[in-house]
């Protein structure tokens, strides 16, 4: 059976931010994340908590360096 991935879930998701956490998986952003060490977060005063992100631990692994896995999620009635 095929695994499912980040991009077959895009057309379901809010608004926001996907990107891959080599320790967690993909996760959901509301805001635009950017890279610290070696994993996405949210600036201050967010950074502690990550700014609610949903974990979608399911998802076939990012297939490329973990930098590279920023995805912008909008849709076209969203613009």
């Amino acid at each position: 059976m095929k695994q499912i991935t980040i991009y077959d879930l895009l057309p379901l998701l809010k608004k926001g931010w996907v990107a891959y956490v080599p320790k967690f998986g993909w996760m959901w952003f509301d805001k635009k994340p950017k890279q610290l060490e070696d994993m996405w977060m949210l600036d201050w005063p967010h950074r502690e908590f990550v700014y609610a992100p949903h974990p979608f631990k399911e998802l076939a692994p990012f297939d490329g360096d973990w930098k590279d896995s920023l995805i912008k999620v909008e849709h076209k009635e969203e613009k």
